[in-house]
């Protein structure tokens, strides 16, 4: 075992405990290195890895003057409880959620964000940043209760999207999207209830979608303070579609709209 820098600051609060604070794999760990955004406490590597990729680490760790231990790949399966790791291990201090404010503040002229309800599957919630990263929505919102926080396990089900897209955090997602009505935004809710489907609502106005959640879908409150209710159409036997899948369906639609519309002003 190698250690190689030690890190010299004040200790940061943990992601989770010591065994869910690890954060594994090749792409979602040098994602995050790279990014530079998300605290990492310290680095362990396998000493099976490429050259190339122990010098890239170990310049990373050196400028940022965080741990780094080179040992075998053994030993970092008895640190995640995993063997997927690829040899990239990464213990990571609490997520730097953004601050509503600064979003807001910062926000293009016609912003297109996404307004979480409630998600509970850390693999939905991963998929929805990675959606919404890839599909260019420019934030999330999310509740600061009920709501799954983000994780190990949602980091790398958004494949290192979640250190690429604002993500903020809210005491009261009803009164949110009624601050954000306020700011011209219309709050575009999704309900299997409503008459207009998604394609006839206008989403190349600065816009909000709501994505319920998975069992129970929007909130009745939250329902109330929409500026429109859209469905998503559907012809299968099944009731309803996956919370990320009408994510990505919706954030899509907004962008096929901004580009036609984009594509005719300039015609």
């Amino acid at each position: 075992m190698v250690e190689r820098y030690r890190r010299r600051k004040g200790k940061p609060a943990l992601l989770s405990n010591h065994q869910r604070c690890w954060l594994w794999g090749r792409h979602v760990v040098t994602e995050t290195l790279r990014a530079a955004r998300w605290p990492v406490l310290e680095l362990h590597f396998s000493d099976r890895l490429p050259e190339d990729d122990l010098s890239f680490v170990t310049e990373w760790s050196q400028t940022r003057e965080v741990a780094l231990t080179v040992e075998p790949f053994d030993r970092l399966t008895d640190l995640c409880h995993s063997r997927e790791h690829q040899g990239f291990l990464a213990k990571m201090a609490a997520f730097p959620y953004d601050r509503v404010e600064d979003v807001l503040s910062t926000a293009r002229r016609q912003p297109l964000f996404g307004l979480l309800d409630g998600l509970q599957d850390p693999h939905n919630f991963g998929a929805v940043i990675r959606s919404a990263h890839v599909l260019g929505v420019d934030a999330l919102f999310v509740p600061t209760h009920g709501q799954v926080e983000v994780t190990a396990q949602v980091a790398r089900s958004s494949a290192g999207a979640v250190n690429h897209i604002p993500i903020a955090q809210s005491e009261d997602i009803v009164a949110l999207a009624e601050q954000l009505r306020s700011h011209g935004i219309r709050v575009i809710g999704t309900s299997q209830r409503a008459s207009q489907p998604i394609s006839d609502c206008d989403l190349t106005r600065a816009a909000a979608i709501v994505i319920g959640n998975e069992g129970t879908g929007i909130r009745d409150e939250l329902l109330a303070v929409c500026d429109e209710l859209v469905t998503i159409p559907q012809f299968g036997a099944v009731e309803s579609l996956n919370a990320a899948v009408s994510a990505g369906i919706l954030f899509y639609e907004a962008q096929r709209q901004r580009a036609t519309k984009a594509v005719g002003s300039r015609q």
